[in-house]
């Protein structure tokens, strides 16, 4: 029947929706009211001046300028720190569609039961995706509760926008680690396949902001954080060729999972 998988799994992971929605809508909620005065932004930015560039690159800040608004603080303080987060859960998410249960042995069972294969894949793959989905929706709750408190004028739209932001690529990663677990077929190898991307596209991201010119600013195409860019989108607007490009790639990975999956023998 169409939806069961899709159902179950969202029966069994709805409560991670709270748990990791509420964590980090508390840390939006706390970097929010710390946004009360424009002259201790103003004083917050001039410190930053002293502070390398690189750390500050490190956390998608590449003006120091922006930290004296309150939008580009937020984005310093919490979207430069929140994908991050979320990268734990998308590998976690990813692994739980095929690569759990082949390690444990049971993924046999489960294939046993009249679904076809790419049923398995596609309504856990979206079941993880609305959950995805619910978790950014309450992280940006606790943000916005945050912004209530704040005597300063938060443009709360592109606070919307930021958090829309997050889905193309937190999705990405749910879809890459998804599609390493069918391939690899083994659970380590699966994890750190998908550790190696997250960490590797992060660090050659900001290497490429760090030394521009050079061939690791060539190479940050290849990063799907260089397409996430927070700050820009805080500062001017959701980028549209962005979040195509990575929902673009994102189809082309549940493809290649469920096209790998239908071919291959589940491991004992």
């Amino acid at each position: 029947m169409a939806g069961v998988t899709f159902v179950h799994t969202l029966r069994r992971n709805w409560r991670q929706i709270l748990y990791w929605g509420i964590g980090i809508g508390l840390l939006g909620m706390y970097v929010a009211i710390i946004v009360q005065d424009a002259d201790i932004l103003k004083q917050y930015a001039e410190l930053a001046k002293n502070v390398p560039p690189a750390l500050l690159q490190m956390f998608g800040m590449n003006d120091t300028a922006a930290l004296a608004t309150p939008e580009g603080f937020i984005s310093f303080g919490f979207f430069g720190y929140t994908l991050l987060i979320l990268a734990v859960y998308a590998v976690i998410a990813g692994m739980s569609v095929t690569a759990n249960e082949e390690d444990d042995g049971i993924l046999d069972v489960v294939l046993a039961l009249p679904i076809p294969r790419w049923r398995v894949v596609v309504e856990r793959f979206f079941a993880y995706a609305l959950i995805a989905t619910a978790i950014v929706a309450v992280a940006f709750g606790g943000l916005w509760l945050g912004i209530l408190s704040s005597a300063l004028d938060i443009n709360v739209s592109r606070m919307v926008e930021g958090s829309i932001n997050m889905m193309p690529s937190f999705l990405l990663m749910i879809a890459f680690t998804m599609f390493v677990g069918v391939v690899a077929r083994r659970k380590a190898m699966a994890l750190a396949a998908a550790a190696i991307f997250i960490v590797g596209s992060y660090f050659i991201n900001f290497l490429g902001s760090a030394a521009s010119g050079s061939l690791a600013d060539t190479l940050q195409a290849v990063s799907f954080f260089s397409y996430y860019n927070s700050e820009d989108v805080l500062l001017h607007g959701l980028n549209a060729g962005n979040v195509g490009l990575l929902l673009t790639v994102t189809a082309a990975l549940v493809v290649g999972t469920v096209w790998s999956f239908n071919r291959r023998d589940v491991g004992l």
